[in-house]
């Protein structure tokens, strides 16, 4: 069918000016709009312009268990280690020894 003898989708009364890239329908000019030299129906602009859905976050939790027993790991890690090196200092640093000597100079 040629496009002189189409009629418009939503206006039957009118002659088709332009056919949706999109749907391949024919439309009168009021029912299209032009888009990067395209000529695309409301429902086709529509669908083009729309942001697509968001996939939900399956990942998140795992994530989350992850950052937890790193943290923990990370927390764990730095005590031991300032144990480690408290349990190396001289036992008269402990007694608050060597404070008392370096006050009596």
């Amino acid at each position: 069918m040629s496009v002189t003898k189409a009629r418009c989708r939503n206006h039957p009364s009118r002659e088709a000016a332009a056919r949706c890239v999109g749907c391949q329908t024919h439309f009168c000019a009021e029912c299209v709009t032009p888009v990067d030299r395209r000529m695309l129906c409301a429902s086709c602009l529509e669908k083009s312009t729309s942001k697509p859905e968001k996939k939900p976050r399956d990942w998140f939790l795992l994530s989350t268990a992850t950052q937890l027993m790193l943290g923990l790991l990370v927390s764990w890690f730095t005590a031991y280690m300032l144990g480690r090196i408290l349990l190396q200092l001289p036992d008269d640093f402990h007694e608050a020894t060597v404070w008392e000597r370096v006050m009596d100079r």
